[in-house]
């Protein structure tokens, strides 16, 4: 009877590791990176990608956003519920082709830099388990015109959660009371775009 006993939990013990290592193995196997380069729409295609199939939310810190897709996907993302925050440069949200206030009165999450000098980051965290990163800014030119690159992490949890601490602490420490000043002083000239806001 101990003999039966041993085999039996020699087998259990066996089926859990042989389960443990195939949890591992499809966590990793699921995992990719890949990297992009422009003048290209590639960066922005994915991008737009990973907008669209969020499930939950969507963390960005960015310099530079008026890229027309990826506002789109952003609003069609806000639409669905998805809890989106947008942390970006304020002397780069003022700029003419800016679409951050589009975005604010939107009624997006969105907060200018108030702790660092500028807000140069280009990152971007996907319901905790995706993350992108590179030089690639959100704007039209970085697709059309400039030499850039983006590298996505998909399906890499370790990654996004590195990503996904920096900008909890960014976030944390840009005021979103002085970033509400600082939209109401530069844009109240401004008609308002979305009037439910």
């Amino acid at each position: 009877m101990f003999e039966a006993w041993k085999k039996c939990k020699a087998a259990i013990i066996a089926k859990g590791c042989v389960f443990i290592l195939s949890l591992i193995f499809c966590t990793l196997a699921q995992a990719k990176t890949e990297i992009y380069f422009s003048p290209s729409t590639d960066c922005e295609n994915k991008l737009v990608g990973l907008i669209e199939n969020a499930q939950s939310s969507i963390d960005a810190a960015v310099y530079s956003i008026n890229n027309d897709n990826i506002v789109e996907a952003l609003k069609k993302a806000h639409d669905r519920g998805i809890k989106i925050r947008i942390l970006t440069d304020k002397l780069q949200a003022r700029g003419k082709t800016s679409k951050v206030y589009e975005l604010f009165q939107y009624g997006l999450d969105v907060k200018v830099n108030s702790k660092f000098k500028i807000e140069h980051n280009k990152f971007a965290v996907f319901d905790g388990v995706s993350a992108s990163s590179g030089s690639y800014n959100w704007t039209n030119p970085a697709s059309a015109k400039n030499s850039e690159n983006c590298i996505f992490f998909v399906q890499d949890k370790k990654i996004a959660e590195v990503y996904q601490t920096r900008f909890d602490e960014l976030w944390l420490k840009n005021s979103k009371e002085k970033s509400d000043i600082w939209f109401r002083q530069k844009f109240s000239c401004l008609p308002t775009l979305y009037p439910a806001f």
